[in-house]
Order: C-alpha cells, then structure tokens, then sequence
C-alpha cells in the first residue's frame, strides 16, 4: 500500500516538474549580458546550444547515477559513494557549500531580478530613467531602493511559507503556471512580430557569425548561460517518488532539457529579433539585464499599460521561481541538520512546526543569510549585483558537478571489481559524460581569464583599467574558495573532532567497563580473606567445631570460602 502512495511520479508530471524547475530568472536576465559581451547573434544561439547539450550530458549522467542509487538524495549519495574517505569529506563540503553559498546565492540572483523589475515598473523604462542601479548613493537610490524591494520579497515569501505549508503549495503552483504562460508568450509573440516586422530583425541577422576574439568575453557568457539551465537535475531529488526509475525517470529527465532548450532558443531569437541592435551592444552590462522591459516596449509599441502587465507577470514570474528555491532550502537545511552537519547549538533547525506543518526554524535562518547576503554584497564592484550572486553560486556548483562527473567512472570502476554489484540497466557513453567533465573543468579554469576591456587612449572613452578592476572581476571565484576553506575546517572540527571524541567514549566504556570488573575481583577477594581469618587465629580443631558448631552464619561463611 505504501508503495502506491509514494511512487507516483510519472513521465509527463516529471517533465513538467523538471521545466518548472529550470526556467526561472536568467532566460529574462542574462541573454542582454551575453549579446552584450560576444557582439553575435549567431554565437549567442550558439552558446545557448551549447548549454543544452552541457545541460542533456549532465543530465544523462545523473540519470546514470539516480539509476544506480535509486533513493532520493541527489549529489550527496553520488559524492558518498564516489569518495567515501578521508570520512566523507567532499560531501560534507558539498553540504557545507549548497547551504551557505550556493542555494543562498541563486536564491538572491532571482530576488534581486525581481526587485529591479519591479522598480523599473513603477520608476519607468530605462529610456526615462539614466542612473547606474549598481552604485551606492545614499540615502535613496536606486541601488538601496533595489535592495530594500529584494528583501521585501524575501520577507514574503518565506512568511507565507512559514503560516501554511499548504497554502505555499497552491501559492508556488499558482506563480509557476504564470511563469510558464508568461514565457511561452514572449517566445510566442516574438517569433510573430519577427514575421510581421522583418525591417528591424533583418538589421540585427546582418552578421550573425561576426565573432568576438576577445576569449575572456566566453567564459562568463558560459557560466550565466550555465545558471539559466541550472535545475535540470532536481529529479534525482524525487527519485522515490517515481513508479519507475529505469523508465519514467530517463524520459523525464531527458525531454525536460530538450523542451526547455527549444524555448530558450525562441526567446533569444525573440529578443534578437525585436530589440534594436544598439539597445543591447551599445548598452552598459548593468542595464541590458532587464531585456524584457525593452522587449514589451517594442512589441507592444510603448503602450504603458500593456508593458506594465507584462512587466508585472515578469516580476511575479520571478517570485515564483525565488519561492520554489526558498521552499526547496529549507527542506535541505532540515535535512543536514538531521544529518548532523551542523554544530550541535543548531540542531532546532530541523524542528518542524505541529501546526503550521512548517520548517519555520530553516525558514528563519535561511532568511538572515539571504538577507545578509543582499544587503553586504553586490555594492561596489566592476560586476553587477546580479552577476555576482550568479557566478559564485554557479562557479561553486560547478565543482562539485565536475567531482560527480569524474566519481562516474569511479563509482563504476568500483562496480566493476564488485563481483556481487548488480548489472548496469543504463549506461552513459565516454563522450557523452566527457562533454560534461569538459564543461567543468573549462569553467572552473577559464572564469579566472575574465573580460576586463582596456581601450586604447585614442579611445572616444577611454576607460582606465587596472589590476585592482580585474581582481575585482574575479571576486565570485575567489567567493567560492574562501568559503570551501572554512568548510574544511567545519569538517575537521565538527566531523573529524567528533568522530575521534566517539572513539574515545568508546575506549572510555571499556575502561569502565575492565574497572568495574576488577573492582568486583577485589571485593570478592576481601570477602574471601574475611573467610580465612578466624581459621587462622584458632589453635585446633575444637576450638573450630566450638566456634562454628550451631552459628547461623556458618553456611554463609563456607559458602565464601
């Protein structure tokens, strides 16, 4: 009975699920940056390409691993199994990282897109308003303003998530149906206006391979193309959910990145075809992330209203896709508490609420960490707000993506010298699981040679560029490995120190245990001299049978000795 009740994931409900959880904030964020760094229109359909296929290889990979190891868990069982020594180390890292620097860090991404929409909906588009929205100018600009609407939002979300865990649900289905009409519609309605309006789109495809020699322009094009797909492995967190693992589960994973990489190709080409080119190339990297209101206001030829609603679904769409990272943490915190990852004054985080039927403990302390986050980051940087929370969060799962491409082959090889393992029922090819190895180590090494411009002084304007500008541009790097370094030391403190304190109550027990023993030994020993004295002081026989003949103690007294 309890098998019908939980395995209830199908093919078509996974794939929904799946798509719900890719398309969220960088499809209507990032492709302005992109075509703004790599100047093509082609390489830019390019480059989204290639990020499905990274996207499809990942996929196929953990469908390997979720075939394998069919219980829910995702990248932690992988990491187990793959590198179980020195005590689990890269999986406690990876909890260490997904916690605190990861989720956190996708999280504020989205809250901060959010936010910028929602301000550029009330304030007005930005051919009204020329400010820079990533500088801080006190007391109210733009950028505070921007800040204060994220963590507005943050507040929200997690209070309504905190009241009802049933409410959250029809609230988070509700805001994911609107997401996905909302995106449709831009794809939808741009390949439309590029039939009706050929003029413009013709203008923009006049060079649609023109190339960018500058190499530093694609590594961080990559990582926010990257961020655009990240999700399309959320199934490996519901693998018992599914009637069939070997079917239902590899149809939905699969499918799921195909459509999704379809729309993602309509809306660039949408974007492409309706936006005037220098809207986007001449355009600062800070401005362009809110291609959509640009995009309402061509197709719908600056009709206020229309822009403003379809600016609103953008903001609401967004919301949504926070709600469901913020649920989706909480549930994670919980479970690394249960787990006993975290120093023992925090273990109320996997308290559950017994009315609200909420992790309310999680809810909380994932709503101070977000909020920190969004209030001390992002505030005077050559990148933007946006692209640092992206990248230090992209740039930190993407190494642990690449550690479960290469445990694969470890945990086959494993297999492998196992003569009781079971048969492998699906089997990823080499190249198949190299593209994705390939992808990890390109970005994990390439983001490092980042796309500092220095014109020349013949410049029209010149920009002085320095080594404290590209240290600058390499913040989200070095972001992710401060934050593995003080995880090393949670591990070695709170694991390792734990793990030798269990030993040592262990050997302690024993101890006891070998005293208690010894001191039964004596006291038996005591009793048994006691016995023996009054025999020595007595000088014969008589005086014994005197002595002893009648006692009511005698039995007692022979028995001892």
């Amino acid at each position: 009975m309890s098998q019908s009740r939980t395995n209830i994931l199908g093919a078509v409900f996974g794939i929904g699920m799946n798509i719900n959880s890719i398309i969220g904030s960088g499809i209507v964020t990032t492709p302005g940056m992109i075509w703004n760094s790599v100047k093509s229109p082609g390489i830019v359909l390019l480059l989204w390409f290639i990020g499905g296929i990274i996207s499809m290889s990942g996929s196929l990979v953990y469908s390997e691993l979720g075939v394998k190891h069919k219980d829910s868990g995702g990248e932690l069982k992988y990491l187990q199994a793959a590198y179980p020594n020195p005590k689990l180390l890269i999986s406690y890292l990876f909890s260490f990282m997904y916690i605190l620097v990861i989720r956190p860090g996708i999280t504020c991404a989205i809250l901060h897109s959010a936010a910028k929409y929602f301000w550029y909906m009330i304030n007005g588009s930005q051919n009204d308003i020329k400010i820079d929205m990533d500088e801080w100018n006190f007391p109210f600009s733009p950028f505070c303003s921007v800040k204060f609407i994220a963590i507005a939002i943050l507040f929200i979300i997690t209070a309504y998530h905190m009241i009802n865990n049933r409410l959250a649900n029809v609230i988070n289905q509700t805001l994911s149906v609107i997401k996905l009409i909302t995106y449709s519609i831009i794809a939808i309605a741009g390949i439309f206006r590029l039939i009706l309006d050929w003029e413009i789109s013709r203008t923009n495809w006049q060079k649609p391979l023109s190339v960018n020699k500058d190499f530093t322009a694609y590594p961080s094009a990559i990582l926010l193309i990257m961020f655009s797909y990240n999700g399309w492995n959320n199934l490996n967190y519901s693998l018992d959910e599914f009637r069939s693992v070997e079917n239902k589960f590899l149809v939905s994973n699969g499918i799921s990145v195909v459509i999704v990489t379809f729309l993602y190709l309509l809306i660039n080409i949408a974007f492409i075809s309706v936006i005037p080119e220098d809207k986007i190339r001449l355009q600062d990297r800070r401005t362009v992330q809110i291609i959509a209101v640009p995009f309402f206001e061509k197709l719908f030829d600056n009709n206020v209203i229309l822009v403003k609603i379809f600016e609103f679904l953008i903001v609401l769409s967004l919301i949504g896709t926070a709600a469901s990272n913020i649920w989706s943490g909480s549930r994670v915190i919980v479970s690394a508490a249960k787990s006993g990852f975290f120093p023992k004054y925090l273990h109320q985080l996997k308290i559950w609420h017994q009315y609200c039927n909420t992790p309310i403990n999680a809810l909380l302390a994932q709503f101070i960490w977000c909020m920190l986050f969004i209030l001390f980051i992002g505030s005077s940087f050559v990148i933007t707000s946006f692209e640092l929370y992206s990248s230090f969060a992209m740039y930190s799962h993407w190494i642990f993506y690449l550690a479960i491409g290469i445990g694969l082959f470890v945990i086959r090889f494993k297999r492998y010298k196992d003569e009781n393992a079971d048969p492998i029922t699906f089997k990823v090819s080499f190249p198949i699981a190299g593209i994705f190895i390939l992808a990890g180590l390109f970005i994990i090494i390439c983001s490092f040679f980042v796309d500092v411009r220095c014109p020349t002084s013949t410049s029209p304007d010149p920009v002085v560029c320095n080594q404290i500008e590209r240290i600058q541009k390499m913040v989200p790097m070095f972001i992710s490995y401060g934050f593995l370094f003080i995880g090393l030391m949670f591990w070695y403190y709170y694991w390792w120190e734990t793990n030798k304190n269990d030993v040592t109550k262990e050997k302690s027990t024993e101890c006891k245990e070998v005293e208690e023993v010894d001191v039964e030994v004596e006291r038996e020993a005591v009793m048994t001299e006691e016995a023996i004295v009054p025999f020595d002081n007595l000088d014969d026989d008589d005086e014994i049978d005197k002595d002893y003949e009648g006692s009511e103690n005698a039995s007692e007294i022979f028995a001892n000795f």
